[in-house]
């Protein structure tokens, strides 16, 4: 033992240390509590009995009791375990050298800088993946509708299938139409008689719609393949004829939508450019049909409307 080890403990009774635990150990808080013990010793009196302190050991943190000689508990405290070892057995020596100075009031408190903190670990950052948005439904609509068939002053009345799909976002989409009508009637003079005839019609082509809500306008022209079906009426002997024409169409119409139903009303002119000429018998050419039909449609449509 040093001259100097023994002044400081003549002068300040380091307390006994013992205990279960291993960082620190009871040796390693005895050779940090010395210098200590050196910094702020007094005068000690013969009344201040020597004391003992126990160390135990929890998952994060160091518990430290002073007990008096018989036993009794000074003072205890808990020190959280961060740093090295030698950290933590740094502190709680300063604890001890503290607790004993308050017991022994001719000690002076000593002065020792507790352990720095550790370093906060540094953020991580992770970089994440943003999901994304979920695909918009394609806007479409079909629905079902009734029409008049307009020809050369004569009106009957006639059923349509209509659609419309549309890409995403896209204001240009697909018109497609199933339409069919009942019978027209047009007079021969010569023989008086009458030719009857009908026309099944089925159009399709680019659709422009204007406005994204309710009310729309959509815009289209079509190419149109028909059925026409052909027959004479009052005649000795009638006969009936059906051949397929190729014409043009264009047309409009207005849409009023809620939710997932729409109301319309549209307008369409058929255009069939072919020479379609009406032939009986022995009398030959005794007349032509009308090359123009006009279709007012009224009808309803589901689907999904931007």
């Amino acid at each position: 033992m040093t001259p100097l080890f023994l002044a400081v403990w003549l002068a300040y009774p380091v307390p006994e240390i013992a205990g279960d635990c291993t960082c620190p150990t009871p040796a390693e808080v005895r050779e940090r509590l010395v210098p200590l013990a050196d910094s702020g010793a007094g005068e000690t009196t013969d009344e201040i009995a020597p004391h003992r302190a126990y160390l135990s050991s929890t998952n994060q943190s160091v518990h430290v009791e002073l007990l008096a000689a018989d036993g009794n508990l000074l003072a205890e405290r808990s020190l959280d375990r961060t740093g090295t070892c030698s950290d933590v057995a740094e502190a709680v020596a300063v604890v001890l050298a503290t607790w004993e100075a308050k017991l022994n009031p001719n000690l002076a408190t000593p002065v020792a800088p507790l352990p720095a903190p550790p370093a906060p670990a540094p953020e991580r950052v992770v970089a994440t993946k943003a999901e994304p948005a979920p695909p918009r439904p394609m806007p479409f609509d079909a629905g079902l509708a009734l029409l008049a068939s307009v020809v050369g002053g004569e009106a009957v009345f006639g059923a349509r299938i209509e659609g419309c799909l549309f890409p995403s976002d896209v204001s240009i989409g697909l018109h497609a139409a199933l339409s069919a009508t009942s019978t027209h009637t047009q007079s021969i003079a010569t023989p008086a008689s009458d030719a009857q005839w009908m026309r099944a019609a089925l159009s399709v082509g680019p659709n422009y719609r204007l406005g994204q809500a309710a009310p729309g306008l959509d815009v289209h022209a079509s190419a149109v393949l028909a059925l026409l079906h052909v027959q004479g009426a009052a005649l000795p002997k009638t006969s009936s004829d059906t051949s397929l024409q190729l014409g043009l169409a264009a047309g409009l119409r207005g849409l009023w939508a809620w939710n997932n139903a729409a109301g319309w009303v549209g307008t369409d002119i058929f255009v069939y450019p072919g020479d379609d000429r009406l032939t009986i018998g022995n009398y030959g050419d005794v007349g032509r049909l009308p090359r123009l039909e006009v279709q007012i449609a009224v009808g309803m449509a589901l689907g999904h409307f931007r």
